[in-house]
């Protein structure tokens, strides 16, 4: 059996190197996201030889990621299968880019059924337009600024630091005290766990790498930010809080943080700001921002047992 293994924080040191070696432009194949979203996702890995196995619990059993790394994968796909199998499944992959897709089905004719994820799909945004906001498009959102302008004059954003996250946890709290208020029983779920992984985040933001800035007007917290490179060119956002009912408070978090961004990684072209879960009100909001792109993933399902 593999000894899978729950993330833990101190792994970072020999996790990211193997995550960052194919450069894969998509969120999961981060160790932030590994990290923060372990309970919610029952993430666990394990080492095996320049590659690294990734599994998680779903409805249909567990799922495996690509298995990230160097060299020839089919070992490593072997024993997942294996792994699969052993526990009654077919081998279920997720998160497969379309290169993926296309060396299974040459590796394997026929072993394989493939599908689009469309709720797992990434969006990538040029960052010098969420940085900048111009256009008849984003005319919108720069009006929503405006009226934080004009609401809370003098408002500030800096970078975020380890004085910042107990301020930070605390308007966390709140929002999600307030989220769950309005929300039905279907989002209960999906709330405590992005709030379980935000605070994990938080707590731990020196040490995963993350990097945020924090929104204010009159010492208040207005909103927050966190993310961290995800490829030389791609910057992951990973999480976003700001005071809903202070109009204009998102927009200008997630304007300032493409221009802290921009400052700072000057390699960086786009800001992925993850996929939407398949939650519509999410993917409303993602849309708004008119993506450059959509990163487009597959999942994979063994249709007949290997030879």
């Amino acid at each position: 059996m593999i000894p899978f293994q729950t993330p833990d924080v101190r792994d970072v040191t020999w996790v990211r190197p193997i995550l960052e070696s194919e450069g894969l432009a998509l969120c999961n194949y981060s160790f932030p996201v590994l990290f923060c979203w372990k309970d919610a996702y029952g993430f666990q890995y394990a080492p095996l030889d320049r590659r690294l196995l990734i599994r998680l619990n779903s409805s249909l059993g567990h799922s495996y990621l690509w298995p990230v790394g160097e060299g020839d994968p089919t070992p490593a796909l072997e024993a997942l299968s294996d792994s699969a199998h052993a526990e009654g499944h077919p081998l279920r992959l997720i998160g497969l880019t379309l290169y993926h897709k296309n060396w299974l089905e040459a590796a394997y004719p026929g072993r394989f059924h493939f599908a689009e994820a469309r709720d797992g799909f990434d969006y990538l945004y040029d960052i010098h337009r969420l940085a900048d906001l111009p256009g008849k498009k984003l005319h919108a959102k720069r009006n929503h600024i405006h009226r934080l302008d004009e609401a809370c004059p003098g408002w500030t954003w800096a970078p975020l630091t380890p004085e910042d996250v107990a301020p930070c946890l605390a308007m966390d709290a709140a929002w999600h005290q307030a989220a769950l208020a309005r929300e039905t029983v279907r989002g209960l779920s999906s709330l405590d766990d992005e709030h379980n992984a935000l605070v994990l985040a938080l707590e731990h933001f020196q040490a995963l790498g993350l990097e945020g800035i924090v929104l204010r007007w009159q010492g208040e917290i207005l909103g927050f930010t966190l993310g961290a490179p995800l490829t030389e060119t791609i910057f992951d956002v990973h999480f976003e809080r700001a005071r809903g009912e202070v109009q204009g408070a998102y927009p200008a978090v997630n304007r300032s943080f493409a221009q802290y961004v921009r400052q700072r990684h000057l390699q960086v072209r786009y800001l992925d700001r993850e996929d939407d879960m398949g939650l519509p009100g999410l993917r409303k909001a993602k849309l708004s921002y008119y993506p450059d792109y959509l990163q487009v993933n597959y999942c994979a399902v063994e249709t007949r047992a290997p030879r």
